[in-house]
């Protein structure tokens, strides 16, 4: 980690020491070095990314990064560089590079997602699992997420992975960037194969909340000043985290508690009331979902952001009664419940 970093933590640690003795402008802490950020707008060229909707990837990561360019740019303190300005193709050791060349502080690589079920939702921020990176990293990745749970995308945490030698990072622009010594995040947006997230990047109006949340989550974070937009981000706080000494690997557990009970059930309207208790002390949980058959067909996922509380559940004529959920942490590992019978 070069010096600049190790300063600048070390500073922002005493200024939780002192928080409540008295407000300190966080930009004094970088009033002599201008930030440089990074924004990487993902995929690109023959790279396509996620396909969707008549949408692809690489279009919507440049939109979104173009709007965060104009809109951080009127910020004070900062100059933006981006790995790319057109539909070209970059490999992730070249944007990377590009960070590197221009001493850039923070490095930012815009995404939206897919999965191979095509029933997650919400946003997520993926950071390294290393050290100071991995501290500066996580406290940016809060800041974003609830930028975007402002727009009303559902936050899917902050995220580590680790390569299955379990020796690096799994993501290749995140493991360039700790080779040349500077933070970085994959921002996934939202889901793009979800009808439930297909809101928050179909229309001009979107992509622009899009570009806008990210590049205040910045301004926040790095407490920057506008005077042309009459924005004080100056006494914003944030949480700040220390190095952890060994890497913060990724959960790869099933909930340690997942267990259902009938409150009851009701044959005239076909409506059970179950109870669920869930927990997962690595990652916490994100999502349920249930099945009336026994597992065989299963509802949508639904947010889950407690750790127990009932749930009414419609149970369709064709089922066989047999109730069972399956509960998902904040890796998306998905465990099942025991069973109840309605009758």
């Amino acid at each position: 980690m070069n010096n600049r970093i190790k300063k600048t933590v070390a500073l922002l640690l005493t200024m939780v020491l002192v928080i409540g003795l008295f407000q300190m402008d966080t930009m004094e802490i970088y009033a002599d070095n201008e930030i440089v950020i990074c924004i990487d707008p993902g995929h690109g060229g023959e790279n396509l990314g996620a396909t969707y909707n008549g949408f692809q990837e690489k279009n919507l990561t440049l939109q979104i990064a173009n709007v965060m360019t104009e809109y951080l740019s009127q910020f004070e303190g900062v100059k933006v560089i981006r790995t790319r300005d057109s539909d070209t193709d970059l490999s992730l050791e070249q944007r990377a590079q590009i960070a590197k060349d221009n001493n850039a502080f923070f490095l930012i690589s815009l995404h939206l997602n897919a999965s191979e079920t095509h029933h997650l939702f919400g946003g997520e921020v993926w950071t390294s699992a290393f050290g100071d990176l991995y501290a500066w990293a996580h406290s940016f990745a809060e800041v974003e997420l609830q930028e975007l749970a402002a727009l009303g995308i559902y936050p899917k945490h902050v995220k580590t992975r680790m390569s299955n030698q379990a020796v690096d990072e799994y993501y290749g622009i995140l493991r360039h960037a700790k080779n040349r010594d500077i933070p970085a995040v994959i921002i996934e947006h939202c889901y793009m194969d979800e009808i439930r997230d297909e809101q928050f990047y179909t229309s001009t109006e979107a992509i622009i909340a899009l570009g806008q949340a990210d590049a205040t989550a910045v301004a926040k974070f790095f407490g920057l000043k506008s005077t042309s937009l009459g924005i004080d981000y100056s006494g914003y706080q944030r949480n700040v985290y220390e190095a952890p000494a060994t890497p913060v690997y990724q959960d790869k557990t099933a909930p340690e508690v997942r267990q259902i009970a009938l409150n009851a059930y009701d044959p005239a309207s076909r409506v059970a009331n179950i109870h669920i208790s869930a927990k997962d002390s690595e990652s916490g949980i994100l999502f349920f979902r249930y099945s009336v058959d026994g597992g065989i067909n299963w509802s949508p996922l639904y947010p889950w952001t407690a750790e127990e509380g009932d749930t009414e559940i419609p149970v369709i004529a064709s089922s066989n009664g047999d109730v069972v959920f399956k509960i998902y942490n904040g890796f998306d590992g998905g465990g099942q419940t025991n069973h109840i019978r309605l009758w």
